[in-house]
């Protein structure tokens, strides 16, 4: 388990799934609140209908949503008579009662950017499609490069300061990420001297890392500071995996797997999936909370 420094509790609920995937379903309940308040207008969601959202496929383990609640530490549930139900208080809330269930206070301003960083970690965590126990060096250096990809730069930052110390032999990776990602969380003033500083420990770690272009991320970065040096904004860039389609057998398999593919999007079942903001997430993944 990573240690969790003192940050605000939003931070360390993405720290703590990005640390155990098994635990997406907390993104998921961010997911669902979001989708509720979006189509009905309004921050305060019954918390029936947002525990039906969450739990549409686990019916029987509808005894778990105040752990999961708890753990988050993000959400407040109230009753008709004014009573407010955070934390561990949530324990309180008896089952069947009329409730209402909101976002905390200091978090409605930044409803909108929430949503949207869940959304871009979910589909980070849904193509990981990690089922392991516990990630990996691996697992931690494609994750944090897909963070770096969607824009969750200072997410990112704090996911390197733990990688840092728990994978030593790539710690040079992820101090040139968190660097990287400096550059466009704004942090860096001096933006020259940084990309140079960045583009020299991408030097260091060769040309291919863990299946990660790196050669391509040179160019990129050498094309980056030649803009800003030339007194123009900062362009957006993306770390590209190594091209493995030539690998992937004959002909006729890769035309099979085609058709499967297009097969099975023609009859794929919406019982299966959700929709949350123009994303298609699959619903059936194992978590902690949930035992099959």
């Amino acid at each position: 388990m990573l240690e969790i420094k003192e940050r605000d509790p939003l931070s360390n609920l993405f720290l703590e799934v990005l640390d155990d995937p098994s635990k997406k379903e907390m993104v998921f309940y961010i997911m669902c609140y979001s989708q509720i308040v979006r189509r009905e207008g309004n921050p305060y969601v019954e918390l029936e209908k947002f525990l039906s959202c969450a739990y549409r496929n686990f019916r029987s383990a509808r005894n778990y949503w105040k752990d999961v609640l708890v753990e988050m530490n993000l959400f407040v549930i109230s009753d008709l008579y004014g009573n407010l139900y955070m934390g561990k208080d949530i324990y309180r809330v008896e089952e069947g009662g009329i409730y209402l269930i909101t976002i905390r206070s200091e978090y409605l301003n930044l409803f909108d950017n929430i949503s949207q960083k869940a959304l871009r970690l979910w589909n980070i965590l849904s193509r990981t499609v990690l089922y392991r126990k516990h990630v990996t060096a691996q697992d931690a250096v494609i994750i944090s490069t897909l963070m770096f990809n969607e824009g969750l730069y200072d997410e990112l930052k704090n996911y390197c300061e733990v990688c840092i110390e728990r994978y030593p032999s790539e710690k040079k990776y992820f101090r040139m990420l968190d660097r990287l990602a400096s550059v466009y969380s704004g942090e860096r003033k001096d933006l020259i001297r940084e990309i140079r500083e960045v583009l020299q420990e991408a030097q260091a770690l060769g040309d291919v890392y863990y299946g990660l272009n790196l050669f391509k991320l040179r160019k990129d970065l050498e094309a980056l500071l030649r803009r800003v040096e030339a007194g123009k904004s900062i362009s957006l860039l993306k770390i590209e995996f190594i091209n493995q389609k030539r690998k992937g057998g004959s002909w006729l398999r890769r035309f099979l797997k085609r058709f499967k593919d297009v097969i099975d999007k023609i009859f794929r079942r919406d019982n299966n999936l959700h929709l949350f903001e123009g994303a298609l997430c699959s619903k059936n993944f194992q978590t902690p909370y949930i035992n099959s």
